[in-house]
């Protein structure tokens, strides 16, 4: 499978190397040698990056996410108003494939619909869950009712990042992957579930999102 590359516009993960911590930004331009990104923040904190610093990069493609290291070699000021980060481009072979359920999963409860695609179109019956965790490339969704491995729903949830003006309402196909039953008393059944049609749009917005939940979820520890 071709490795997918980064596109302008597309947001990013930065990390220093061999750090954890991890701030958020996007591709504002390129070219064939060069990167250029805005200084990424984590919240209001912005990474701070001399020249020789070296970086990871985390990305999303449509089936998988992307890692590479970078190094920065220095800074931009766009019409005077705009700093940015000069990262070096990787080759094709230096960038590496991760699967979407290693990239970020992060813990968070939302209020999920779920349904089975209808017959014949008629209109979808939904039921009630929530999320017991979220990435880009799936949830854990909690459930009264068991859903049978390899199962084909839909599943409806909104989300808000803090740039976002008004909140997204996301509609997704998902595989089930798993199901087991989590708690007999409460007839609680957890289930993987793999995004099958999402787009890249859809990705960087929940990115976007977890990315805020990973910093609040870091402040209260």
């Amino acid at each position: 499978m071709a490795v997918e590359k980064l596109k302008v516009g597309q947001k990013i993960f930065i990390s220093l190397l061999n750090e954890n911590e991890q701030y958020l930004s996007s591709v504002h331009d390129m070219d064939d040698r060069v990167i250029y990104i805005p200084v990424p923040f984590a919240q209001n904190r912005p990474l701070v990056l001399s020249r020789g610093d070296k970086v990871n990069v985390k990305y999303m493609g449509e089936q998988c996410a992307y890692t590479f290291v970078a190094e920065a070699i220095g800074r931009k000021v766009e019409d005077q108003k705009l700093p940015m980060y000069i990262l070096t481009q990787p080759g094709e072979s230096d960038i590496t494939r991760v699967q979407l359920r290693q990239f970020v999963r992060v813990p968070v409860s939302l209020d999920v619909n779920y349904a089975l695609p209808p017959a014949n179109n008629e209109p979808p019956t939904f039921e009630k869950g929530f999320t017991v965790d979220l990435s880009a490339g799936g949830m854990k969704l909690a459930t009264k009712q068991s859903i049978r491995p390899g199962t084909t729903i839909l599943v409806c949830f909104t989300i808000k990042a803090r740039k976002q003006k008004q909140p997204e309402e996301l509609k997704l196909l998902g595989k089930v992957i798993r199901s087991e039953l989590v708690d007999p008393e409460l007839n609680t059944y957890h289930s993987g579930i793999q995004f099958i049609d999402i787009t890249r749009q859809q990705q960087d917005l929940i990115m976007a999102f977890l990315f805020e939940r990973m910093v609040q979820i870091k402040r209260k520890r």
